[in-house]
């Protein structure tokens, strides 16, 4: 018999459901279509056991059965297969199918978790998040990438899989200190970057007045531009992030992941400069709109290039000879190349890169991460 070759190729179409609301009882929370389901298992923040938790009982208590509450610690450490293996096992435990559903509460930290647990438990079983930062409403809840961490990187591990619904209520941002609505704005003014320029005008509307109406229509917005980008490839969004995760890394997750990529997002600047992909005023104007918008444009004195080069060849859209950057040529312009949005570069010449870079008084300053932590 002659060898065969069968080729073929499978689409599978995912819907998501965004509700977007500014309402203080959650009322809006009645627009999910609970009565599909059978039951569903919480898996909420700690920190918002009596902060957020009770309101939200209050409106789906008597929509569907709810077989379990469990509480996470919102810590980057607990984004590892420990914590995943835990919740695999409760599952198992009180019987969940895929007639149930699963509701996520929190921020980034707890949205990454219980997504990738939603993907892979039965081959994907349906979840509904609501997000409780302003990075999870704009950012980690937008477009079904999931993700735990692996002791050499941060995000090594994930699925794509969109939730069936995301219910956005701006008051729950309330309770978002000046540290973490920052964390949500460098994710905002990323996608005003690579996408957008009503969402750049938005965000200095919001600076300006601070009203809700402003931030409802900045995620709609910001989720739009999230999407489409999404649709061209899963990681072309990732302008900043191969600087900003190796941070991250770096400093044992003391900085926080919007303040290391904003200042990510400008070595990759600076970075493009250095090539001439783009010109000084490009740099001068996005530094500027940084600094006015008060986001994060400096890291740690002390850091090692040739490590965190080495770390940023761990990184998923690295290959173990090039470290693979997300560029911008201008303002809502990505760069792509022979369309490949990502731009290659050998190990030696990042760290000769780095090396200037982490001897530049303009971006280092001592103990920042500790300062930027302590100004929450």
């Amino acid at each position: 018999m002659k060898k065969m070759i069968i080729k073929d190729s499978i689409t599978e179409t995912q819907n998501v459901q965004f509700i977007l609301d500014k309402d203080k009882s959650l009322k809006h929370l009645n627009d999910i279509k609970f009565s599909k389901y059978n039951r569903t298992i919480i898996i909420c923040d700690s920190n918002l056991e009596k902060l957020v938790w009770p309101l939200i009982k209050k409106n789906i208590s008597d929509q569907i059965e709810i077989s379990k509450v469990e509480f996470i610690d919102a810590e980057e450490s607990a984004k590892d297969l420990k914590t995943y293996s835990k919740l695999v096992e409760i599952l198992c435990q009180i019987g969940f199918t895929r007639f149930d559903l699963i509701i996520a509460i929190g921020g980034g930290i707890v949205l990454d978790i219980v997504s990738f647990l939603a993907s892979t438990y039965m081959r994907g079983i349906d979840l509904l998040m609501i997000p409780t930062t302003l990075i999870g409403q704009a950012d980690a809840s937008t477009a079904g990438k999931t993700c735990l961490n692996a002791s050499s990187a941060k995000n090594i591990l994930g699925t794509l899989y969109l939730p069936k619904y995301v219910y956005n209520n701006v008051k729950l941002l309330k309770t978002n200190s000046k540290y973490h609505l920052r964390q949500g704005f460098s994710e905002i003014f990323k996608y005003a970057l690579l996408g957008s320029e009503k969402l750049l005008q938005l965000l200095f509307k919001y600076k300006n007045n601070n009203s809700e109406d402003t931030l409802l229509e900045i995620l709609a917005e910001t989720i739009s531009v999230r999407l489409k980008i999404r649709k061209r490839h899963v990681l072309a969004s990732n302008f900043g992030h191969t600087f900003g995760h190796a941070f991250e890394k770096y400093s044992n997750f003391a900085v926080g992941h919007g303040d290391a990529i904003s200042v990510g997002m400008l070595i990759a600047l600076d970075f493009s400069l250095c090539e001439k992909l783009i010109n000084k005023s490009l740099y001068n104007n996005i530094y500027s709109m940084m600094k006015e918008l008060g986001l994060n444009t400096k890291i740690n004195s002390g850091v090692d290039n040739i490590k965190l080069t080495k770390i940023m060849l761990k990184d998923k859209k690295s290959s173990n000879k090039l470290v693979r950057l997300v560029l911008i040529e201008d303002i809502v312009k990505p760069l792509y190349t022979n369309n490949d949005p990502f731009y290659g570069v050998k190990p030696n010449k990042m760290e000769n890169f780095l090396l200037n870079i982490l001897n530049n008084k303009k971006y280092i300053e001592d103990n920042h991460w500790e300062k930027l932590a302590k100004g929450r």
